[in-house]
């Protein structure tokens, strides 16, 4: 095992800062420092064994090789290499190479990551409290190269995950690229009483493939400014062969008295005290060849025809519009248009009202569609 050499770095650097450090008091080596760090996160849980610590002064990095662990359970984790890059006490990323989880979810799975990489994480090495494990480690993160297996085949492969919930920043969001399920594969590790209505599902969404490919992004803006807050959002998600769902928001809010936008949007409660001064929601839902499937569906599950099954659609939605409005009849009615082929897309645009809270929103939304100015589209 290598260890930091103070006197092979005297060598290196200039001799002001060699001196520096012969005049600083004796302290853990950085390295001894992750690895005892290391050491303590798995401590109780099983055994972990570190192949080689390593260090490069002017890099500022430290390295861990060959980590593996092995739970008292039988779960086993491998890591080929970890990397501390910065400051120890507050590293500027820490990167994680060549990832392994076996025998876990108490079944013959596997889980491999190429890479994963965390920005500031505020520490080397994970903390062992889920809340500052999600607060620290989870905030700003990439993900490549995910590949999950059972019975040694692929039943999920995700290329990317990009997570940015950095809330100071004024900015943030989740990417995630070519996320591909196995969905059959998934299915025979189920309960056998629940496969043939998994099955059911799988067909509809997968076009009877059994293979699922999904595309999302979703990122957000905020800024605020003497009590005035703004909050804009737009996602979508593309699932292959299925359906397209995009959101697009723009909320401008009057923040509670002493609270900054920032903490709202950590605490849901807290966001539920702004003042809405009106904003606008647009939503957009395209058939990618999903609802046709769930006619035939549908129509198989009543006995009857698909023609007969879209009339009693229709009726269905003007019933409840009778109940709850016209503009629930046109989403709904829009719904069946997608259905029956005769469109593709389906758009709700929604005004706000302004001067409400969004718990007073929250707390009636039966009574929704008559406070809101909502326009609906099909094309």
């Amino acid at each position: 095992m290598s260890r930091f050499s103070p006197a092979a770095a005297r060598l290196a650097l200039p001799l002001t800062l060699a001196l520096t450090l012969a005049a600083a008091p004796p302290a853990l080596a950085d390295p001894e420092r992750l690895e005892a760090d290391l050491l303590a996160l798995f401590a109780g849980e099983g055994t972990l064994e570190i192949g080689d610590l390593s260090s490069a002064l002017l890099r500022s990095r430290l390295t861990a090789e060959e980590l593996r662990f092995e739970s008292h359970g039988g779960e086993r984790l491998s890591v080929e290499r970890y990397l501390v890059s910065g400051d120890y006490d507050a590293p500027d990323e820490v990167t994680l190479e060549g990832i392994r989880l076996e025998a876990f979810l108490d079944a013959p799975a596997m889980l491999d990551i190429q890479r994963l990489v965390v920005r500031e994480p505020g520490r080397a090495v994970p903390p062992g409290d889920d809340e500052a494990l999600l607060e620290q480690w989870l905030s700003r993160l990439t993900l490549s190269g995910l590949r999950l297996s059972l019975d040694e085949a692929p039943a999920a492969t995700l290329e990317s995950l990009r997570l940015d919930r950095d809330l100071e920043g004024g900015s943030g969001g989740l990417w995630l690229e070519a996320l591909e399920l196995d969905l059959a594969r998934m299915i025979d590790q189920a309960p056998p009483d629940e496969r043939t209505q998994l099955r059911m599902i799988s067909n509809v969404l997968t076009d009877g493939s059994g293979r699922l490919r999904l595309d999302a992004a979703f990122n957000a803006d905020w800024e605020e400014h003497d009590g005035l807050g703004r909050l804009g959002s737009e996602g979508r998600i593309a699932v292959q062969d299925a359906l397209g769902l995009a959101h697009e928001v723009q909320l401008p809010l009057r923040l509670p008295e002493g609270l900054t936008l920032a903490e709202l949007l950590a605490d849901e409660t807290l966001l539920q005290a702004a003042t809405l001064l009106g904003g606008e929601l647009r939503l957009t839902l395209s058939d990618e060849g999903l609802f046709p499937r769930l006619v035939t569906l549908g129509a198989a599950m009543q006995g009857v025809g698909e023609s007969q099954y879209l009339e009693q659609a229709r009726i269905q939605a003007q019933g409840f519009g009778m109940m709850f409005g016209p503009q629930v009849q046109a989403v709904l009615t829009g719904l069946v248009a997608l259905m029956e082929g005769s469109a593709e897309e389906l758009e709700v645009s929604v005004a706000l009202p302004g001067e409400s809270r969004l718990e007073s929103l929250a707390d009636d939304p039966l009574a929704l569609p008559e406070r809101l100015d909502m326009r609906v589209e099909t094309r």
